[in-house]
């Protein structure tokens, strides 16, 4: 079955406005496969997984563009990362856009090369494994936090199964075992990407630490208790963490900080960005492992939060995501930022019902512009709470 990618629109967008896009995200999410899906007849492919091109490309890039001509797509460029002064030169001698559409697995470290070469000539997006709406193939418009309307239900049973599989197109799009997949994709990511990026020789250790951050989903980030649990230093678990954040798997949360907001805590949360990839890592193998599991609550929340922010990569929403926390314990399960400026706060709660003593937290953003929230949950109906709060269906949010 083929599913349509969100991101469609907004990348086509950026060609129209870049003479280059680069597409990041984590491995194996289907970049390739989407470029290589939505590209003119006469652009050319290139992979630099190919380890001939890949030294013709670091030691004579001179030579691979004359072989290799815009338009072009170049595969997993942070293997040969010195071609971007390369692409400036040639898009500096042309007015056309869309010359160059290129992949990368790291993003943080392709940005410095970006920063330094292609500022305002290379858009930049990133592709996260399926949304929820991708899989169904959702007909309604992305959420809108002003205006939130009711869209078909999602059973507390479908929404476990989403949790527990994730999005990843290699397991999702393909009859393969859950157990098999992930165990590949695991050891795959450990042998590629975690020793060429940090030359990690103890990968017991560091698949150790993926465990420990997976139970931690959602959590605030206590980097002494990852240490402990790996047996490392806070310097070492510090820069493994950064490793996680370059290849996407995941992303920091952090909190909402305002001089009118006193006393609000400064570490952040952890967002894996597949649930199927951290319910795997939690050991969590079956619907009914799921159901009994500990922290349910906050893999549910990782969830939401997960789904939330690939909607706002694939249409380019401009929303930023925070969440509130203060010294006294008050706290906001997440709250978004709109291009307005205005602030949105909700709860997320794995239940059916909700009441008004779940917000009692929002009162404390009272100094700043704060628009419509509530309480996202699996709700069957889209009710008012307060004046400016409702209780949402998790299908209102990522439906």
């Amino acid at each position: 079955m083929k599913y349509g990618r969100n991101i469609k629109d907004t990348f086509l967008e950026y060609n129209k406005m870049f003479k280059a896009v680069l597409l990041t995200g984590p491995r194996q999410v289907g970049k390739t496969t989407f470029l290589l899906t939505i590209k003119e007849k006469e652009r050319k492919y290139v992979t630099l997984d190919d380890l001939e091109i890949r030294n013709l490309a670091n030691n004579n890039p001179e030579k691979f563009f004359d072989i290799y001509t815009p338009p072009i797509i170049i595969d997993e460029i942070q293997y040969a990362p010195g071609l971007l002064f390369y692409i400036k030169i040639i898009c500096d001698n042309t007015n056309k856009t869309g010359l160059f559409w290129i992949t990368g697995s790291q993003k943080i470290e392709l940005m410095r090369g970006i920063s330094e070469t292609l500022a305002g000539r290379m858009g930049v997006l990133e592709m996260n494994s399926f949304s929820y709406r991708e899989l169904i193939k959702s007909k309604y418009l992305p959420f809108s936090l002003d205006d939130l309307t009711i869209k078909e239900f999602i059973s507390k049973d479908k929404i476990l199964k989403n949790i527990l599989n994730g999005g990843m197109p290699g397991f999702v799009l393909n009859d393969v075992k859950r157990e098999f997949y992930f165990k590949s994709y695991i050891n795959l990511y450990l042998e590629r990407d975690i020793r060429e990026i940090k030359r990690i020789d103890d990968l017991n250790a560091f698949y150790t630490f993926l465990v420990s951050m997976a139970s931690r989903a959602s959590q605030i980030l206590n980097y002494s208790a990852v240490a402990k649990d790996c047996g490392k230093d806070l310097k070492t678990i510090k820069s493994w963490v950064s490793v996680l954040e370059v290849t996407g798997i995941i992303k920091l949360l952090y909190p909402l900080r305002k001089e009118e907001l006193k006393r609000t805590t400064s570490t952040p949360k952890v967002i894996f960005m597949d649930s199927g990839i951290c319910s795997y890592l939690c050991g969590i193998n079956t619907l009914k492992a799921l159901e009994n599991y500990t922290n349910l609550g906050f893999l549910y929340e990782n969830y939401i939060i997960s789904e939330l922010i690939k909607i706002n990569d694939n249409y380019s929403l401009n929303n930023y995501f925070m969440f509130y926390r203060d010294k006294d314990g008050n706290e906001i399960d997440i709250v978004i930022r709109d291009f307005d400026n205005v602030y949105h706060p909700y709860e997320i709660k794995f239940k059916s019902n909700a009441d008004v003593s779940m917000i009692s937290s929002f009162k404390k953003l009272n100094s700043l512009n704060v628009g419509n929230g509530g309480i996202i949950c699996n709700s069957n109906k889209l009710e008012n709470l307060t004046a400016k709060n409702q209780i949402i269906p998790i299908s209102s949010i990522i439906g």
